[in-house]
């Protein structure tokens, strides 16, 4: 029996040039009439930051300046999928349902993975800008390391600059 696809984490780093990983994500959810999250991780800021923050802000201060920060892109996504649907998805082709908007903050391997866990995603569409073989090795990358966390089906898509 085939897999079932109802639910599709489209990962994006939302740089410029991400945009054929996301047209692959609406094609499988247009394929299998399924539901899309597009997720978006937030690096954490190093310790050191992090600690000057906390010092220097206060608790209250310190959430809202996060939620601004998450609101902000949250916004900057929702312009994106507008655009990309107005110039790319014909008319007649319809998505069972918009796609949902979701900022985490944390190693973006790590979120990728609990978010898919959490949202019994069927399917994770990545984009993969390659690298060099030496920051691969030494590195890896994100979609290398959430590959290697899960056992939910990865689709990655090759971007280039």
């Amino acid at each position: 029996m085939l897999p079932t696809v109802k639910t599709i984490i489209y990962a994006s780093d939302i740089t410029e040039g991400s945009r054929p990983a996301f047209r692959m994500a609406v094609e499988q959810a247009v394929k299998h009439n399924a539901h899309i999250i597009f997720l978006h991780a937030i690096q954490p800021l190093s310790t050191e930051a992090d600690e000057m923050v906390h010092d220097y802000l206060l608790s209250q201060a310190q959430f809202n300046h996060t939620q601004q920060l998450m609101d902000q892109y949250r916004n900057k996504i929702q312009q994106r999928i507008s655009a990309f649907m107005d110039c790319e998805i014909p008319t007649e082709i319809q998505l069972a349902e918009a796609p949902e908007i979701e900022v985490e903050i944390g190693q973006p391997d790590q979120v990728i993975v609990k978010v898919a866990r959490e949202r019994q995603a069927d399917l994770i569409v990545m984009g993969d800008r390659g690298g060099s073989a030496a920051s691969r090795i030494f590195l890896g990358s994100t979609t290398q390391k959430a590959i290697h966390q899960t056992d939910i089906p990865v689709l990655i898509v090759p971007l280039r600059d």
